[in-house]
This record gives structure tokens, C-alpha cells and sequence, in this order.
């Protein structure tokens, strides 16, 4: 099987809480149904059963979306500030506002490590089929962890890998996908309209600046 991990360094302090700002059916952590607005932290276990969803804002604006049947660990980080998440299995999309100086944002497979800078993607692990990389917005690094392979996907490009990487491939915004149909269904914290294929030129920095500095207001 192969294990996704989700390894987000930000600028927080560290243990800063995380919030669940949408859970649909049955989500578990830490073995207890949660509901919609429970506080996360690091260490805790996001499970969603079938029909399960869930949506978890980070500290700095930077937001995730769970789907069913899926498995996500946060975990603090030892050093510096920041937390972690491992995605074992399951569908994860993400959107991550632009990172000041000194923030990263890494997805890591067992088998390849992918840089992001200000971004939206979905992360697809699955215990038969090989993990899949698709990027709505902005650039993903993806690098295999012996470097025989390095692919940098940009919005509209995807990638299929286990040790071994298919190359990158063009899709359609992938209209009809049970998964992204839900992550369309709400738009995000400043009016983005997620799951649509955005190229670099329709990027708007000052608008999530703007909204940035409104989450950081707000969580003071």
C-alpha cells in the first residue's frame, strides 16, 4: 500500500488549532463523531465513512476538503512552527493562499515529494491504484525521492505515480467526478468559485492578500 502524506509548514505557532468549517454524514476523530465547527489539532485523526465529507481551515486561510472513505492524520512538527498531514487514503483537495517568505507547502508520497507555492489541487491515494496529482491553479513540483524523475505541473496538467511516474497528462477540470462535484458545490472563504482550471494570468495576489490579512484579523 502506498501512504500520501500531507506536509504543510506555516507560519504559526506551533499546536495553533484547526477548524472543521463543514462536515457532512459520518467523520470521525479520535473516535467520536465531530460536527460542523469542532476544533482540530495537531495529532488528531480525521476518518470519513461512506457519504462522509469534510472541509478544515488552516490558520493563515489555506483550506482543505476531505472526501469519503478517507483517512487523514494531522501531526505536529518538531521543529519551527507549523503542523503535518498524512493522507492515507482517499480524495484531498486543497487550496493554499499565497505563502509569505519562509512558508512551504509539500505533499509527499512514499515515493515523490511535490513543492507548492499558492495553489489549488486535488491528491487522489488509493491502496490498488497509483496515487494521482491534478492542479487547478498555480505550479506543483513533483520530484521522485531517489531523483530519477521531476515533473512540474502546471494548472490543467496531472500526474499518475507509484515508483515510477506515467508523465504528465492534460485534463478536463473533471467535470461528473463525484468528488470535485462536491468541492464545487461551495466557494471558498473569498468567492472563488474551486474546481475550475485557472492559468497563471486570471490569478488575483491582491485579493488574497486582502483576504489573508481578514483571517489573521480575525483569528487574533
Amino acid at each position: 500500500m502506498t501512504w500520501l502524506a500531507l506536509a504543510v509548514l506555516m507560519c504559526a505557532p506551533a499546536g495553533e488549532s484547526m477548524t472543521a468549517t463543514r462536515v457532512e454524514g459520518s467523520v470521525i476523530v479520535a473516535g467520536a463523531p465531530i460536527v460542523t465547527g469542532a476544533v482540530l489539532q495537531p495529532g488528531d485523526t480525521v476518518e470519513t465513512q461512506a457519504g462522509g465529507r469534510a472541509e478544515i481551515a488552516l490558520p493563515g486561510g489555506s483550506l482543505l476538503r476531505i472526501g469519503e472513505n478517507a483517512r487523514l492524520t494531522l501531526s505536529p512538527i518538531p521543529a519551527r512552527s507549523g503542523f503535518s498531514a498524512r493522507l492515507f487514503f482517499g480524495n484531498l483537495w486543497a487550496r493554499v493562499h499565497k505563502l509569505a517568505s519562509g512558508e512551504t507547502f509539500r505533499v509527499e508520497t512514499e515515493n515523490a515529494v511535490a513543492g507548492v507555492r499558492g495553489t489549488e489541487f486535488r491528491v487522489e491515494a488509493g491502496q490498488e491504484q497509483p496515487d494521482l496529482v491534478r492542479v487547478y491553479e498555480g505550479t506543483v513540483q513533483v520530484e521522485a525521492r531517489d531523483g530519477r524523475w521531476s515533473h512540474a505541473l502546471e494548472a490543467g496538467t496531472g500526474l499518475r505515480f507509484r515508483r515510477e511516474a506515467e508523465g504528465p497528462h492534460i485534463f478536463d477540470g473533471e467535470g461528473g467526478h463525484p468528488f470535485m462535484e462536491w468541492v464545487r458545490s461551495r466557494k471558498t472563504a473569498d468567492g472563488v468559485e474551486p474546481g475550475r482550471i485557472r492559468r497563471a494570468e486570471t490569478r488575483n495576489p491582491e485579493q488574497e492578500h486582502r483576504t489573508r490579512e481578514r483571517v489573521r484579523r480575525r483569528d487574533r
